[in-house]
């Protein structure tokens, strides 16, 4: 990879730009949620993945969607009272049809996240963690997540700030996650990102934490429904990752009719901040110290190989 300096990465590329993108493989695609993940190069030689999705239908296009934004009916197949069509859309900006996320430049690592990859149950002991897990993610330079950093003092997507709530031990901000077009309210998603930085994931809380758990669930189940009036509280889904895909304590929230992101609310992915405030409060406050852990974990990812060279035995294919 070519050298990029630090004014080059804080630059919004432009369409021209893009349209320089030069295919080199197709890392991944989900047929049910429309998405695809492509590897190419920007500029020749530095490695970029796009990850392309096809958009959801916006609320005020269904009444002109047969008069003005289908363009072209493509017969295809009939069967009795049945029409098949496929169709070509016209092109309005007002009405994207697909979003990208570009990752440029993209590292190794960013190859193995996003690519296809055969996938295993673990089951993570308190041992296993403190011989194999921990040490990889202390490991991990603290550069990693500098946009985390940049987030948080407000130097990049400042913009995007739906809710903040100050304070260093309950503090956080609440703003869109980047898979939702912020449109759609069924496929609402959205991500609480903490100040403090001492937690970096599921098996760091413990009872001291409450307050900090409790404040969120509070401030987003009465913030969501002032801000968006057609979601109740109890349409809310509030969880968290683990393994998480980076290291510093956050919570997703999502519409309980989005239920379509892929691998994001699975079982053995996806733990609930209602639970985990109640095995934390009712069980032990040390809970997440001494519990075992399941959940899903690539082939690719740098954390799978040290349990494998650990001599973790793992579960299943799944």
């Amino acid at each position: 990879m070519s050298e990029i300096n630090q004014n080059e990465l804080s630059r919004t590329l432009t369409s021209e730009e893009l349209k320089e993108f030069k295919f080199v493989r197709l890392l991944n695609e989900e047929p049910r949620t429309k998405t695809a993940t492509i590897l190419g190069t920007l500029y020749s030689q530095n490695d970029s993945i796009i990850v392309i999705e096809k958009l959801h239908f916006s609320n005020d296009e269904y009444e002109i969607l047969t008069k003005e934004r289908i363009s072209q009916w493509i017969p295809d197949e009939k069967n009795d009272i049945y029409h098949w069509f496929n169709g070509l859309l016209n092109k309005n900006e007002k009405w994207p049809d697909f979003k990208i996320i570009l990752i440029y430049p993209a590292t190794e690592m960013h190859i193995e996240k996003y690519s296809y990859q055969p996938r295993h149950l673990v089951r993570e002991t308190p041992e296993i963690y403190e011989k194999v897990v921990k040490p990889y993610i202390e490991s991990i330079p603290k550069s990693r997540i500098q946009w985390v950093y940049n987030i948080l003092s407000k130097k990049s997507e400042s913009e995007k700030i739906l809710l903040e709530v100050e304070g260093e031990e309950k503090g956080f901000l609440l703003f869109p996650d980047m898979k939702w077009d912020k449109k759609t309210i069924e496929s609402l998603y959205l991500q609480a990102l903490v100040y403090r930085n001492d937690i970096r994931s599921l098996r760091d809380l413990n009872g001291s934490h409450l307050p900090l758990l409790k404040n969120l669930r509070q401030q987003i189940h009465e913030f969501v429904p002032q801000k968006y009036p057609n979601v109740g509280a109890d349409e809310l889904r509030l969880f968290v990752h683990y393994q998480p895909s980076y290291y510093h304590f956050h919570v997703h929230v999502t519409h309980l009719r989005n239920d379509i992101i892929v691998g994001g609310i699975s079982i053995a992915k996806a733990f609930l901040l209602d639970d985990i405030i109640e095995n934390l409060e009712v069980f032990a406050k040390d809970y997440y110290e001494r519990c075992t852990l399941t959940y899903v974990i690539g082939e690719n990812e740098t954390l799978f190989l040290k349990l494998n060279e650990a001599g973790v035995k793992f579960n299943s294919n799944i």
